[in-house]
């Protein structure tokens, strides 16, 4: 029978490692993934900081405030989209999936893994663990048999 090759992620909202379990070890399987660190999410989004319109002092004047956008969020989403387009095209490199994401990031996560994907994924923690050294990591996994 063949042995069931597992693939863990951990990420955080700028940055994922994948890696593969092997003899109850964690090894890399990919280079540590970035998120882009750029400006240009203001640009496509809007403004940076909420602006006001006026009519002057009188009682009748208009006060709009747009609404209020979150640009880490954004940026966490839109890295948690890379993350599950990377597993959605190595998704034949791996027959289980053990997920590790700060929670906000799992949740974007989760939303946006295809249906093969999460049919795979056999256990999730909701810690941010991408600081932490592998054999650390090991002490929150459990593993399936």
């Amino acid at each position: 029978m063949k042995e069931q090759t597992t693939c863990v992620v951990i990420a955080d909202g700028a940055r994922a490692k994948f890696l593969t379990k092997s003899n109850r070890n964690l090894v890399p399987i990919l280079a540590t993934h970035h998120a882009i660190v750029d400006i240009t999410v203001h640009q496509d989004k809007g403004a940076s900081t909420p602006g006001r319109v006026s009519k002057g002092m009188t009682t009748k004047g208009t006060h709009s405030y747009p609404t209020h956008s979150d640009w880490y969020h954004f940026k966490k989403e839109a890295f948690a989209n890379t993350i599950a387009t990377i597993l959605h095209q190595t998704e034949k490199n791996y027959d289980q999936l053990i997920l590790i994401a700060a929670p906000a990031v799992l949740g974007c996560l989760r939303q946006h893994l295809s249906p093969n994907v999460a049919s795979k994924v056999v256990h999730e923690i909701d810690k941010d663990l991408t600081k932490t050294p592998l054999k650390k990591v090991m002490d929150y996994i459990q593993f399936p048999a």
